[in-house]
């Protein structure tokens, strides 16, 4: 894993739909949809695909959600250490 200020210049770098699609939707709304599925399909004992049916599109909503958030931290921080600098 990245450290920290590596991963927000990246991100900084490679740009917003990056951030919210990569990194936000596909890198951590995904898996946690498709583990929240499980763990539904476990308990609720409702077939997996059902489950993931249900789950999956706000998990991806909110993996959006997350990596918009990151964007807007990585900014942050660029503008920071930018000033830093100077």
């Amino acid at each position: 894993m990245k450290p920290t200020k590596e991963l927000l210049a990246e991100l900084e770098e490679k740009g917003f739909l990056f951030s919210v699609f990569y990194r936000g939707a596909f890198c951590w709304g995904l898996p946690f949809g498709l583990l929240s599925s499980l763990v539904i399909s476990f308990f609720a004992r409702t077939p997996y695909i059902a489950a993931m049916i249900q789950i999956l599109p706000l998990a991806l909503i909110f993996g959006a959600i997350f990596g918009w958030g990151l964007w807007g931290v990585a900014l942050l921080q660029g503008v920071k250490q930018r000033q830093d600098k100077d």
